[in-house]
């Protein structure tokens, strides 16, 4: 399955910032990760955001592979975090608007993903499920371009 391209405005503040083979994986920790897949994913029916869904490979101590779901959402609030995410999966991202292909930046390059149990002001674990917490790139390599010249459609401003 694939995403859809989107223009995505991104402002100079933005840059600023369970069981199975999951539970091989001591936490926390950091691992080395790829980009397997990514969906569209639109809750607003439900009084949510839509965004992109972000399926995420950690091949585990005993070589496993352990897929976590990482959704990231077009919301103002959530910007810079989804800024952060696309540089550290490859894509070249400028100050304004970006057209960007998700799809691109499946498979392109490694990258590093922070895993944990979600946790309270207090840190205790809020569940028995282990979570991306933070996605960081390994590289200091120029991010290649994600953007689209010849996309098929124009994609909307978010």
């Amino acid at each position: 399955m694939t995403a859809t391209a989107q223009k995505l405005k991104i402002t100079k503040e933005d840059f600023a910032g369970g069981g199975g083979a999951h539970a091989e994986l001591p936490v926390p920790a950091d691992y080395e990760a790829e980009l397997t897949d990514v969906e569209d994913y639109d809750y607003t029916d439900r009084g949510k955001t839509k965004g992109w869904k972000f399926f995420i490979s950690v091949e585990t101590p005993t070589g496993n592979v352990a897929v976590f779901k990482k959704h990231a959402s077009f919301s103002a609030n959530s910007r810079g975090v989804l800024a952060d995410n696309l540089t550290a999966l490859g894509a070249d991202l400028e100050e304004g608007i970006n057209n960007v292909d998700p799809n691109a930046l499946v498979g392109l390059q490694k990258f590093g993903v922070s895993i944990d149990f979600p946790r309270d002001d207090d840190g205790e674990p809020t569940s028995k499920y282990r979570e991306i917490q933070e996605i960081f790139s390994l590289v200091e390599a120029p991010p290649v371009s994600a953007v689209g010249p010849d996309m098929a459609e124009e994609p909307q401003v978010i």
